[in-house]
């Protein structure tokens, strides 16, 4: 088994509360790390979730910071509800909350796209229209869950070859500037020699974890963006949210090119079919 590098940005509670808060400007009304980790936990619990774990994360001396809880009775043999935020001391960055869920055996974070992150900025009635907005939006969690879950059984369907995941992670990197080079490495360790057994070889579903793998030292202030764009990459390419996956066609394509895409595509969709049945 591989070892991981330990994540150097990991915090706790007490350092993030202790962390000084910046003072309040005509433009600019901060809210407190403990506010947010108060919120977010209050709103848990009122929605009927039961905290399992808490993770803190932290970064240039605690001015940026993010929380993770992982919920006790949204889960199921794979993956736990989770619940995220990210907030700034320094203006660099708006506070955030996201759905998402934490694969169990790797503790990979996913947080889904479809419904996107509550964002406010650091100005006006922050204090006043948080809790009730966060409440809400907690509130949903259940369902986004759900969601997610059919996303992993759609992935788990979908074998790649070799080429569609040099394919994958290239755009990933040069297209969706989502990789650093440091990440690269660690997905093509993983793809040779797995770290996790994620129970189905091969596929979108094994390949996606790899890649958020790579992501679990990402620096605290991209992790809920990058973790969400790269959600709704996989979610796109398996084609859950197309009828059929799309396949890209280039224009200088031979129309004996065309033919061979047109017959892959109708076996990949009767094997799908199969796969259903």
């Amino acid at each position: 088994m591989n070892t991981q590098k330990i994540n150097t940005y990991k915090t706790d509670r007490e350092f993030l509360v202790k962390t000084p808060i910046p003072s309040t400007s005509r433009t600019y009304r901060p809210i407190s790390h403990q506010e947010v980790i108060d919120l977010t936990i209050n709103s848990i619990v009122g929605a009927g979730f039961q905290v399992d774990k808490e993770e803190y994360n932290s970064a240039r001396n605690g001015n940026i910071a993010t929380g993770k809880y992982t919920i006790k009775n949204v889960a199921d043999s794979e993956m736990q509800l989770q619940i995220s935020w990210l907030n700034s001391y320094d203006k660099s960055k708006r506070l955030t909350w996201g759905i998402g869920n934490q694969v169990r055996i790797c503790m990979n974070g996913m947080i889904s796209a479809d419904l996107g992150a509550f964002k406010k900025k650091h100005q006006g009635n922050i204090q006043e229209y948080s809790p009730r907005m966060i409440a809400e939006y907690v509130k949903r969690a259940g369902n986004t869950f759900e969601e997610m879950q059919k996303e992993r059984e759609q992935m788990k369907k979908i074998v790649l070859s070799d080429r569609d995941r040099s394919t994958l992670v290239g755009r990933l990197f040069l297209e969706e500037k989502l990789l650093t080079t440091t990440q690269l490495n660690i997905i093509s360790r993983e793809v040779e020699c797995p770290t996790y057994d994620y129970g189905s070889k091969d596929s979108v579903w094994d390949f996606y974890n790899h890649v958020t793998l790579s992501l679990k030292e990402i620096h605290p202030s991209l992790y809920m963006e990058t973790l969400m764009d790269t959600h709704k990459f996989f979610v796109n390419e398996s084609g859950i949210l197309e009828s059929s996956p799309t396949i890209n066609i280039p224009l200088d394509i031979s129309p004996r090119q065309i033919s061979l895409f047109d017959e892959a595509k109708e076996k990949y969709n009767e094997t799908l079919i199969k796969l259903e049945d």
